[in-house]
């Protein structure tokens, strides 16, 4: 059974030939970030995205087609979809960036910086029984991070986004393997989605989810060692 992959890159990782694999739309996309990390990120996402789904598909990275529709608006700042499969997703935080890939049904990534994770959104966040327990023992920085990463890995399997309040999901202990337990006006989430914690790197939060997998797939993560040849190809 083919896994589903997740690649992660630094900014170090970016090289000029990455820039050359964005179609029209993405290098328009990319141009209008005002810092030079920014565009990094959206690059480096980009081109993973595109070496990774090429390499299954055996095209080139070029003829790659990605579809950006937003759902709400029809502009090019949506999630990426690639007609037929298979299903990606895209996250980056600080200085990583991941993209996941799957033959399998929809996936979700996301990654956090650990410094961003404060009580400061813990009342965006948690969901009332959340925020009970997080009364009567406290929460950690550690264990919003946990509620973070998986919360917005659920709201990007699904493709809801930012539609979704985060505190109408709700999630096992931190300290527990994740798993949605609850989703507001969506009973049959919890028995279709399987998530996974992940290993970002130090000082990362990181956390995968994926609807309706078999039972037995793989989760794989690697570093995407194939951007750093000279012309960003495997």
């Amino acid at each position: 059974m083919e896994p589903v992959a997740v690649w992660w890159a630094t900014l170090a990782d970016v090289r000029p030939a990455h820039e050359a694999l964005l179609d029209s739309v993405e290098r328009g996309r990319r141009e209008r970030y005002l810092r030079d990390a920014d565009r990094d990120r959206f690059t480096l996402g980009a081109a993973i995205t595109r070496i990774a789904v090429g390499t299954a598909l055996g095209i080139s990275p070029e003829h790659v087609r990605i579809d950006r529709a937003c759902d709400d608006c029809g502009k090019p700042h949506g999630r990426p979809v690639i007609d037929g499969g298979p299903h990606v997703s895209v996250s980056h935080s600080g200085d990583r960036v991941g993209v996941a890939i799957s033959a399998h049904g929809p996936v979700g990534l996301d990654v956090e910086e650990a410094g961003r994770a404060n009580e400061s959104i813990a009342g965006h966040l948690l969901a009332p029984a959340e925020k009970a327990d997080a009364a009567a023992a406290g929460m950690s920085p550690d264990a919003l991070l946990a509620y973070w990463t998986r919360k917005e890995a659920a709201l990007k399997a699904t493709g809801d986004g930012l539609r979704v309040g985060l505190t109408r999901l709700s999630m096992s202990a931190p300290a527990d393997p994740p798993r949605l337990v609850g989703w507001e006006g969506r009973p049959d989430l919890p028995g279709r989605m399987a998530m996974r914690r992940l290993e970002p790197g130090p000082g990362y939060g990181a956390c995968l989810a994926m609807i309706d997998h078999p039972a037995a797939v793989d989760v794989t993560e690697a570093p995407a060692y194939f951007l750093r040849g000279p012309a960003g190809r495997p």
